[in-house]
């Protein structure tokens, strides 16, 4: 069966039953695993983009239509892992084709498209442009096939497809699922995600290059090299060769000691990142998208139960904006995550402060003395550091450290020693005029109360209740509070997402006690639980204190 599927009918079929029973077993014959073919149920398709999103939410969504068998990557049977779709139902070729068209562009993860009525076949692939290649008379496809396809002309920064958050999630998901957990040279998958994460560091490098109004004409640097024949080959090289200059270049601003100037990964898994990531622009105004596709996955591989959750930029901007920072400010998010505060408040001062090209000095000098965020997580600070400098700069005071444990800091972080700290209790400096952060929390997410004491954190004695030499074990996010309290100055603003239940649960009766002649409220706003709910169900409010000046009494002057 070379071009064609054989019209063999089972009488007790309908027509087109019976070609799709035919095509499901010659699939199989020809390497398919049955857990990657789907057709009962058939498999619903989105109607339009934003039912793409609701079925990345887990939400109920519209559907244009079912197709009749659908083949996966892998058996997960997820939206992610979809390869082809299969139609059978129209009685013509083109009516065939107009259904196909729509369907793949419902599903931005299908790479190819493929029409039998048991004569006649029709294999279409995606070109991410606005163009189609139709292959009539195609076979049916393999399971090793490669269904890439490059277009006819090298990709500009003009051409490549803005992607919603459903589309660049899906394809972080794929990414990971399909491709990356197969390597046969990187096993380990926190190695793994550091990988991947060098390879994206040459996107977001060639994404902020050719952004450039200067070269948006120009063919970017990361996309699909060479013809069919040495496609692999020359797009890998030339992967490699970008990551080393970067490498190069980024060495001391972005990398940390460990890392090193070669991508580990084989060559078959980089041309399968690249190939997927290549037609989809990841920097751009909506900088949370990225920061959203690696949470997802550190959600399901790396990070469950350990209380950290992405801020989405639909909070993350209202946020910022209320606490209205300008270019007099110091700032600080000690659990920063990927970055999203500090990136926002880089934008919002560009945009109100030095709007024009010939200012960017003024914005580059603000965002490296001025712009602050430290996190644990080596993944997290390596994307946030490398989100900044595309965005112009500001990754000079992203720190690898733990924030918390500032009595740690002489001997295991001494990068935020010198930046922060100091040798006596409390440990930090007093010099921030904004700490904004979303924490991690949880109920079962604690310091330790031994940890507490040797950090010098009161607020764990006020919990205990029961005298200046006791300490309780606390949650992580009341910690934070009292850290964001004693790294700001006097007058200094904090804007920090915590549970409500803080503030109203009698369980935490003692905490007013704590917060009286520290902090006092000056503003709140609702966070929707839905803005969290693919990573947590808690009700959280984003919260704005200032913080007061000690009285002769707290300080012992009186």
């Amino acid at each position: 069966m070379d071009n064609a599927i054989e019209p063999k009918t089972d009488a007790t079929l309908k027509p087109e039953e019976s070609v799709r029973q035919i095509t499901i077993k010659e699939l199989i014959r020809l390497g398919w695993q049955e857990g990657q073919l789907r057709w009962k149920p058939e498999w619903p398709v989105p109607r339009a983009p934003h039912d793409l999103t609701k079925r990345e939410r887990g939400q109920k969504y519209e559907v244009c239509g079912s197709a009749d068998l659908v083949a996966f990557a892998d058996s997960s049977g997820e939206a992610h892992a979809l390869q082809i779709i299969f139609e059978f139902k129209a009685p013509d070729i083109n009516a065939g084709k107009a259904q196909l068209i729509r369907y793949l562009s419902s599903e931005p993860m299908v790479k190819m498209g493929f029409w039998t009525n048991g004569s006649q076949t029709l294999a279409i692939y995606k070109c991410h442009f606005s163009d189609w290649i139709e292959i009539e008379g195609a076979r049916l496809p393999q399971p090793s096939d490669d269904l890439t396809q490059a277009p006819a002309e090298p990709p500009t920064w003009e051409t490549l497809k803005v992607p919603n958050e459903a589309e660049l999630s899906a394809v972080l998901r794929r990414i990971v699922a399909t491709v990356v957990i197969a390597d046969p040279i990187v096993t380990r998958r926190e190695d793994q995600l550091r990988e991947l994460l060098h390879v994206m560091l040459v996107k977001l490098e060639s994404d902020a290059v050719f952004s450039r109004s200067a070269r948006r004409a120009d063919p970017v640097d990361f996309r699909l090299y060479g013809a069919e024949a040495d496609r692999i080959s020359r797009t890998v090289g030339k992967i490699r060769e970008l990551f080393k200059d970067y490498f190069t270049r980024q060495r001391t601003r972005i990398f940390l000691a460990h890392d090193r100037d070669v991508l580990l990964l084989s060559d078959s898994t980089i041309y399968a990142v690249v190939s997927e990531l290549w037609p989809y622009r990841i920097l751009g105004d909506e900088i949370d998208l990225l920061a959203k596709a690696f949470q997802i996955f550190r959600t399901s591989a790396l990070k469950s139960g350990e209380g950290q959750y992405l801020t989405p930029l639909r909070v993350v901007r209202p946020a910022i904006l209320a606490l209205d920072i300008t270019s007099s400010d110091k700032v600080i998010d000690p659990a920063c995550g990927t970055g999203g505060f500090l990136i926002e408040a880089l934008r919002q001062v560009a945009a109100k402060e030095f709007p024009k090209p010939e200012e960017s000095w003024n914005l580059i000098k603000w965002a490296n003395d001025n712009l602050y965020g430290v996190d644990k997580d080596d993944i997290g600070i390596k994307l946030t550091r490398a989100m900044m400098v595309a965005m112009r700069d500001g990754s000079t005071h992203a720190l690898l450290g733990d924030s918390i444990r500032a009595n740690e800091w002489a001997t295991k972080y001494t990068k935020l020693r010198d930046e922060l700290g100091k040798d006596a209790a409390p440990f930090v400096h007093e010099q921030f005029t904004v700490v904004v952060t979303n924490p991690p929390f949880g109920e079962n997410l604690k310091v330790k109360a031994a940890d507490c004491k040797l950090g010098g954190y009161t607020i764990a004695n006020a919990a205990a209740m029961k005298g200046l030499t006791h300490y309780a074990d606390l949650e992580i996010g009341l910690v934070y509070l009292e850290l964001c309290y004693r790294l700001l100055v006097p007058g200094g603003r904090i804007g920090i997402i915590l549970p409500e239940t803080y503030f109203f649960s009698k369980k935490y009766r003692w905490l007013p006690g704590w917060m009286e002649g520290k902090l006092k409220l000056r503003g709140m706003m609702n966070v929707p639980m839905e803005a969290f709910e693919e990573f947590c169900r808690a009700k959280t409010n984003f919260y704005i204190f200032e913080k007061l000046a000690l009285t002769e009494k707290q300080t012992g002057k009186e």
